[in-house]
């Protein structure tokens, strides 16, 4: 057996990866491979072909959608091929049509049946590993049918009690058993010789679940859900969790490594474009990627037994043939060593070692023994390092806390839910939102997000920003809009930045003089040149500054030209100012382009000009002073948190800005992924109350509808288990009665809440429900083991 699959893999080693544009009008959805794995069906919305595989790539073998007559039937989202018939083909379309194709058949008219009984889009379709005759189908409306494509009708319908099938596969172990998976994160297990009820159901993600696929040599299910996680699931006996890898996206399709038991490839529905595969026993990096799509892959299959071969397709509208031996190994990649700064100022370093030579002669025999099993397949073995852990604490005397401080180290999900039911999002103002938000953070530890809230606290408590006009200053070299401040209009400034040089040589020796900022009264008023306040010029402190304007820079001279810096204007004593002088801004090769050339002919023929001659600049339309603007910061800032992981804080304080978000130029699409990760997160932890105030104070529209979907509640009747879907109320049209609508305790009729049980039908009123199952575990009428919380 085992050089069997050594030979086979040789064999691979000698063909490389190839691609196919295979249509320019659309893309592939899904894709198939025959029983003989010589030939794959690909489907898309305006897509349905056969192509022959070659080792030097594809060949079109069959085009479906080639005639004129073409509806919606043809605008697949999921083909299947006959696991015993090659000439066999079905296909799910949007409009929730089943077709069945024989590729026997003569010319363009190759549809064998049309099954319009879907109400909705149908998501999947699969035959039975078994029986070549036998077709399930799941779908949006909920229900799962199987044909027998001898037939003109389904033979069967099954009741899946929530709004979307998204994928159903055969059990390989057991016959006429069949997988589905739901939006609503559950997993269903049917006997289609049992219609009536599901023989397992239990939830397996938090979020939809969009893929599955069964092992095919042990007893595993795997599931793929918008969560971003892979959970591999022991489905002997009752559903245990086995492994969980976790994704950077969501999971769109999974498929299980032919001869590699441990090994799992996966697709994502959107941001990713690659394809991985996973190590289960290494759920945190894959074991190898393909990077060759250019858009995200919407099909994967490998090539029947052969562990070396995968093909796949894409939204770029090509076909792949990955060879295993170009797959990229991000493991090998990986950097053992690493840093991390604690918010006391220790630090924490990872350094890669090495073994030495007593450790490798320690594991020398087993290693030894392991290579020569597996020589040919060394590639296959996960990538191994080791690091060594090293911490550097501060002395206490350098800690920026106090010694008496003690802060309780929580756990992330502590951290997490505290935050999220402390954190005021609105209903005050924006300072105090921050004020708040900022201790409850440093409270839990965040001290990154803690400085984050007072950056915004200082930089938008004012509104400062919301009322000026917003434009694009063409002086300054930020990318983000500038906003214009007006501070009081100023006349004749060069006689307010003049005083007497003999106060100020006087002034000079005061050696307590602070550095302040002269701040001008806004009460005064300047009418006709002259101003209001007391005539006269007190010396400014040491180091003043005083922000210029128009007015400043039309009057500024030549003599106090030096004291202009950066659009300040120095007004201090003249030998600080040599010192911190800054002559080559932008603002001073202007100045010095204006000033006259002097001719030095001319200069010599002409007398030397009075000593006290006054020379002023004249500037008729001063360049817009440069001015910093906190946007493009706070946006960076925000999306460093974004990409670290903690959209608790994005979307806070997002919320709290209000309309001022608008200055930072997000982009939507980013802040929905963030929304929508935050959600998650808060369903996670059952914070539904939570989760729920987010989506209603998001302004984005797809965010708010999210509350809005999954709101209907699909029952059955308590006596025959038949949906109660289309019916009235509690009424059951097969058993003509109102059974349901009594309580299982006492036997009247339920008015008001009611509390009912998915798995056997019954219930009754909340408060008998919860005072029976205080003390009781299973059903009050048919025994069943309900599992009240």
């Amino acid at each position: 057996m085992q050089k069997s699959q050594d030979s086979r893999d040789r064999g691979a080693e000698d063909l490389c990866t190839v691609s196919m544009r295979i249509c320019q009008e659309g893309h592939a959805n899904a894709l198939a491979l025959n029983k003989e794995c010589n030939q794959i069906a690909v489907a898309g919305r305006s897509l349905l072909k056969v192509f022959a595989i070659y080792s030097d790539g594809f060949t079109e073998v069959c085009n479906m959608r080639g005639g004129k007559n073409q509806n919606l039937s043809y605008s697949s989202n999921d083909v299947a091929w006959s696991t015993l018939d090659s000439n066999i083909l079905a296909t799910a379309a949007t409009n929730g049509v089943v077709s069945v194709w024989d590729l026997s058949r003569f010319g363009q008219k190759k549809q064998l049946h049309v099954y319009n009984e879907h109400e909705r889009t149908a998501h999947t379709v699969a035959f039975d590993i078994h029986d070549p005759h036998i077709l399930v189908s799941g779908s949006q409306d909920g229900t799962i049918k199987q044909f027998d494509v001898r037939n003109e009708k389904s033979s069967y319908t099954y009741y899946s009690n929530s709004e979307s099938v998204r994928d159903v596969k055969f059990s390989p172990h057991t016959q006429y058993v069949i997988s589905a998976v739901s939006e609503n994160g559950t997993v269903q297990l049917w006997d289609l010789r049992k219609g009536d009820k599901s023989i397992l159901q239990f939830t397996a993600h938090s979020g939809p679940i969009y893929t599955c696929d069964w092992h095919p040599t042990k007893n595993w299910l795997a599931t793929g859900s918008r969560d971003k996680q892979i959970k591999i699931w022991n489905m002997d006996g009752k559903a245990s969790l086995e492994h969980t890898i976790h994704t950077i996206a969501v999971v769109g399709r999974v498929k299980w490594r032919p001869d590699r038991i441990y090994h799992i490839a996966s697709c994502a529905l959107v941001v990713d474009y690659s394809i991985h595969v996973w190590d289960i026993r290494r759920p945190y990096i894959p074991f190898a990627s393909f990077n060759d799509h250019t858009n995200v892959t919407t099909g994967i299959a490998w090539k029947g037994d052969n562990s070396q071969l995968l093909l796949s397709t894409s939204k770029d509208s090509t076909i792949y043939r990955h060879a295993f031996k170009d797959a990229v190994r991000p493991s090998s990649k990986a950097n053992a060593q690493g840093a991390s700064l604690g918010h006391r100022g220790d630090i924490s370093f990872a350094r890669k070692i090495k073994l030495t030579t007593t450790e490798a002669v320690t594991h020398g025999s087993k290693i030894n023994s392991f290579v020569r099993q597996r020589s040919s397949n060394h590639e296959d073995q996960f990538h191994l390092a080791q690091s060594d852990v090293c911490q550097f604490i501060l002395k206490p005397s350098y800690i920026g806390y106090s010694l008496k401080e003690e802060i309780t180290h929580l756990k992330e999900h502590e951290c997490f839910i505290g935050c999220a039911k402390e954190l005021i999002l609105n209903g005050r103002k924006l300072v105090d939102i921050c004020e708040h938000n900022a201790n409850v953070t440093k409270k839990y530890g965040k001290h990154n997000a803690t400085t984050l809230w007072n950056f915004v606290k200082v930089l938008y408590g004012s509104n400062e920003f919301g009322k000026h006009e917003i434009h694009r200053n063409s002086f300054s070299k930020q990318k983000s809009v500038q906003t214009l401040r007006r501070p009081a209009q100023i006349t004749h400034a060069h006689e307010i930045l003049q005083w007497d040089r003999n106060e100020r040589n006087d002034n000079n020796n005061n050696d307590d003089m602070a550095d302040t900022v002269v701040q001008l009264d806004m009460d005064s008023t300047v009418m006709g040149g002259v101003s209001t306040t007391s005539s006269k010029q007190n010396y400014p402190p040491f180091g003043s500054v005083i922000l210029s304007e128009t007015q400043i820079l039309n009057e500024i001279t030549f003599d106090n030209f030096d004291l202009l810096r950066e659009g300040f204007i120095y007004v201090g004593p003249p030998d600080f100012s040599k010192m911190h002088s800054h002559q080559e801004s932008a603002l001073h090769h202007d100045v010095q382009a204006a000033r006259p050339h002097l001719d030095l002919k001319a200069e010599s023929k002409e007398a030397s000009p009075p000593p006290n001659t006054p020379s002023v600049l004249k500037v008729n339309s001063a360049p817009a002073i440069p001015i910093w603007e906190p946007h493009q910061f706070v946006a960076e800032s925000i999306m460093l948190q974004g990409d670290v992981g903690d959209v608790q804080t994005t979307i806070s304080i997002l919320i709290a800005m209000g309309e001022t978000r608008k200055l930072l130029q997000i982009d939507d699409a980013l802040v929905e992924t963030w929304f929508q990760t935050y959600i998650d997160q808060l369903h996670r932890y059952q914070l539904w109350n939570e989760a729920c105030k987010v989506m209603n104070l998001s302004w984005l529209r797809a965010v708010r509808e999210l509350n809005q979907q999954s709101t209907s509640v699909h029952t059955n009747c308590g006596e025959c288990g038949r949906s109660l879907a289309g019916s009235v109320g509690w009424y059951c049209q097969k058993c003509k009665s109102m059974q349901s609508s009594k309580c299982s305790v006492c036997g009247l009729i339920v008015r008001g809440l009611y509390a009912w049980c998915q798995g056997c039908s019954h219930g009754g009123h909340l408060e008998h429900i919860m005072d029976y199952f205080a003390n009781h575990f299973k059903c009050p009428k048919c025994g069943h083991l309900c599992e009240y919380n």
